[in-house]
């Protein structure tokens, strides 16, 4: 970065200080920080002003700007999607502005110094440093890694059971009918470990334990294969060995490994496919010419959209991207990319259909909508006679007055008394009420939509993230799963439990890996530290999660599930080290670099 070495005036020192002290007092004032912080806080701001005074970099300025307005917002508007349900947005106009002003002003200058500092510190890669051979790096990572997870097996056997779980079970014994409500080729995958386990003898305890094994076993080979993909490219082992602690140390990712949950395998899949994109976009999309690389890509694009059912729109984007940046490969890439996005909707359409697979209801993807409506109905918005008889044929409206909660939209789609099926055959109806609607009460829908998604951007807000063994024991009995007392492992589920809270609410900076508001900004910084260093290009890496983040923005049935965002979690690593220019160096000891990304 260009930096000036002019020495700072007087009076600009002294206005600098006092700026320092109001910026701190603010902030602190805004985050209930005690008071005693306010002196310290101040140094620190005065320091890091010093620091920027010296950077010459519009591009870098800009980008820090836009970023910390938009931070800003987002705590200021956190704060009232978690005030009562009767609070309006209104008073973000006028009470808000000074506090808006001084957490941009703040984070535009930790921002700013933190981008000066990343681009003065590029990640140097050289291949002639390694220790272990690609693969031999692999295979001990993969072995670490599930070995360090597969005991909360023996601790929560036969693994972390969810009502979803139970879902995919009853599919998977067929003992109700095929659904793509949870994704059809994760039951499918379960299937097989069940009648394995039962022609061997052995009860649903020993098959979902087995399953849940395999899944550890793939989570880990698909993790351990990002070490190998370090290795290949040259990364420092001290760079390897945060990363490894990273996933070893963090307790989510041993409780996420005996989940039965269709994101974990898709998370896990889903880092795989973001380091095949940064294969391809370093070799200038070479590697789009090979055809056993193609056809893996392939098969990897096509797993992804099965595994989740909004990983077609990652994918959809993504390879339409592909398809436009490296046009001049149009012969090899085109048909296998149409093939792709043509043949799944195929499948998942009438292929679903021709084979009794009923599709994901309609009110999963309309839960804000439903929630809007929701708030309106409970807050005796403006509604005519005409909108009031069509939505009391999907749910009379006093039942839905009493069930609304502001975060979470089940109990209006599950409840006893709404009519899925005439939602069904009234798609566009619903779609057309629901604008209607709109204009007469956009506060409440502004309201009632922040309030759905706060926590996939506020970093202040928080709810539970993993379960401990099957948490509806009810539930389980019906497909006959049946947790064992708890015995000599009584402590060791307590440790786990508490290892997890602790991190989540007790340990002040660590416990933002936890936090899917944390992770989302991490993903946008990183995307603006591309902007600024020049490398446009390589922004594709971060579009599948952030078409991830944007279709639980436009769906989500809840407010905060770190779950449905797990991707962001496996790919935290990687997205800092997205965030550091690269400089390629053909010897450690040679001051001359042969290529920077």
């Amino acid at each position: 970065m260009e930096k000036s070495n002019s020495p700072v005036s007087v009076p600009c020192g002294i206005a600098a200080a006092v700026c320092s002290v109001f910026l701190a007092a603010v902030t602190l004032c805004f985050f209930r920080a005690p008071l005693f912080l306010l002196l310290p806080a101040a140094a620190g701001l005065f320091l890091l002003l010093r620091q920027i005074s010296q950077v010459h970099n519009r591009r870098l300025f800009v980008c820090n700007a836009v970023f910390s307005l938009l931070l800003a917002i987002s705590f200021i508007a956190g704060n009232k999607a978690n005030l009562q349900s009767g609070q309006t947005m209104s008073s973000f106009l006028h009470n808000d502005l000074l506090p808006l002003a001084a957490l941009g002003a703040v984070f535009f200058i930790c921002f700013s110094c933190m981008s000066d500092f990343i681009g003065r510190h590029p990640v140097h890669l050289c291949r002639k440093r390694r220790r272990l051979s690609p693969g031999k790096m692999w295979l001990a990572s993969t072995l670490v890694l599930f070995f360090s997870w597969i005991p909360c097996l023996f601790v929560f056997y036969p693994g972390n059971i969810s009502g979803d779980s139970v879902a995919c079970i009853a599919c998977a014994l067929g003992k109700v009918p095929l659904s793509n409500q949870q994704p059809l080729l994760y039951i499918l995958l379960i299937r097989p470990v069940l009648q394995f386990a039962f022609a061997i003898g052995r009860d649903i305890n020993f098959g979902a334990a087995l399953f849940l094994t395999l899944q550890t076993a793939v989570m880990a080979v698909v993790i351990g294969y990002f070490f190998c993909w370090l290795t290949q490219k040259g990364a420092a082992p001290w760079i390897q060995i945060l990363c490894m602690a990273y996933f070893v140390l963090n307790p989510v990712f041993s409780i996420y490994a005996v989940t039965m949950w269709k994101d974990i395998l898709f998370s896990a899949f889903t880092l795989l496919y973001l380091l095949q994109l940064y294969n391809i976009l370093q070799s200038g999309g070479e590697k789009l010419q090979s055809l056993g690389y193609l056809v893996g890509f392939v098969l990897l694009n096509i797993l992804l959209c099965f595994l989740r059912n909004n990983g077609y729109y990652l994918v959809f984007v993504t390879l339409v991207i592909l398809a436009v940046l490296y046009r001049k490969y149009w012969k090899r890439v085109l048909p296998a990319f149409l093939a792709v996005l043509i043949l799944v909707p195929v499948i998942q359409g009438p292929g679903y259909k021709a084979a009794n697979v009923a599709a994901s209801p309609f009110a999963e993807s309309v839960g804000i909508p439903l929630q809007q409506i929701g708030y309106t109905v409970a807050n005796d918005g403006a509604v005519t006679v005409e909108q009031k008889a069509f939505l009391n044929q999907i749910l009379p409206l006093d039942t839905m007055k009493k069930s609304y909660r502001p975060y979470i939209v089940n109990p209006i789609k599950f409840n006893s008394a709404f009519n899925n099926n005439f939602l069904e055959s009234h798609k566009g109806e619903f779609i057309k009420v629901w604008a209607q609607m709109l204009r007469p009460n956009w506060k409440k829908y502004v309201k009632a939509y922040l309030m759905e998604t706060v926590g996939y951007w506020h970093i202040g807000t928080a709810n539970w993230i993993a379960l401990y063994g099957a948490v509806d024991p009810e539930m389980c009995r019906m497909v006959g799963i049946v947790q064992p007392d708890a015995g000599s492992f009584a402590w060791s589920r307590g440790a786990v439990k508490n290892s997890l809270d602790c991190l989540q609410k007790q340990i002040p900076v660590l416990s933002l890996i936890l936090s899917i508001g944390f992770l989302f900004w991490a993903v946008l910084y990183a995307a603006f530290q591309m902007i600024i260093q020049k490398r446009r290009k390589k922004l594709l890496l971060l579009v599948p999660l952030l078409l991830l983040w944007l279709t639980l923005m436009v769906a989500t049935p809840t407010f905060c599930e770190f779950r449905y965002m797990f991707a962001f979690s496996i790919a935290f690593p990687l997205v800092v080290l997205l965030s550091f220019p690269v400089e390629q160096r053909e010897k450690m000891n040679s001051p001359r670099h042969l290529k920077t990304e």
